[in-house]
């Protein structure tokens, strides 16, 4: 039985983007993530086809393996930790990371996402869905306040306005007690600026007026919260995936490489620690 999507927003629908991606690499001969799952839970649901070129494919994958890499390296250190996935929508990252049962994942997203995911992912033992608006208070009320945590966030940020990121900032260093890092995909400013613009986004209803949240400089976080200390930033043209690459975009990676501010352009994931 497929599963229909018509009560979710434009918003809600950019779940899409992400799944496609990674159920789309998954069916090639060569996966950069090998999410199986996604491609199993896309073709559950009725929707129209995204419109997925093979760049946002790979850029989809790529980005979700070194989210993945961080994860993995804080719950190493911190084998008590709590994993918290803002935005979530249909992402299935705690499916793909092997985390000790003494760590636990909460899931966050808006109402209709969340009674969407429980229809059509399994849900894992020490799994928690938190069914909430990231900008309204009380969405970290149910999440441990004295555990080492790592937040991920894939997109959603980048979705939302500079007041709107500050205020979510600040609540997830309010709430933690034993500190932990954020780790999430950045866009620069122009980047965030032509969001609307971009034909994967409009096919989910995304208007073109559409404006994000962008920075060039990773300090800039910092910032809008100063309990957030910049760690690292991991460029997709140097991460391990892009030795993969068909050797057209492979020499494309090797060029971005030598010039940060270009990388910065494609995929882009920063690290912070509070």
């Amino acid at each position: 039985m497929t599963v229909t999507l018509e009560h979710l927003t434009p918003v809600e629908r950019t779940l899409l983007v992400t799944l496609s991606g990674r159920a789309a690499d998954a069916r090639t001969s060569r996966p950069l993530l090998a999410d199986g799952l996604a491609d199993t839970v896309s073709s559950r649901l009725s929707h129209d086809p995204v419109k997925l070129s093979g760049t946002v494919r790979i850029a989809v994958a790529v980005r979700s393996a070194m989210l993945d890499r961080l994860v993995t390296r804080f719950i190493a250190e911190h084998p008590d930790a709590v994993v918290v996935e803002l935005g979530c929508g249909l992402e299935t990252r705690m499916h793909r990371v092997s985390s000790p049962i003494t760590v636990d994942w909460y899931d966050i997203d808006l109402p209709g996402v969340m009674a969407l995911r429980r229809q059509v992912i399994p849900e894992l033992d020490r799994s928690h869905l938190i069914a909430a608006s990231l900008t309204e208070p009380g969405w970290l009320q149910s999440v441990p306040r004295d555990r080492p945590a790592v937040v991920v966030a894939d997109g959603v940020l980048g979705f939302l306005t500079e007041a709107e990121n500050r205020q979510i900032l600040r609540a997830i260093t309010d709430h933690f007690t034993s500190g932990g890092e954020l780790v999430f995909n950045a866009y620069t400013r122009i980047a965030a600026r032509l969001m609307g613009s971009l034909g994967v986004l409009r096919s989910v209803g995304i208007p073109r007026s559409c404006r994000g949240y962008g920075f060039d400089d990773p300090h800039a976080v910092e910032q809008l919260n100063p309990q957030l200390t910049y760690v690292e930033e991991v460029l997709g043209a140097q991460a391990p995936e892009a030795a993969q690459f068909a050797w057209p975009t492979r020499m494309i990676a090797k060029l971005f490489a030598r010039w940060r501010a270009q990388a910065r352009r494609g995929v882009w994931v920063v690290r912070y620690r509070f």
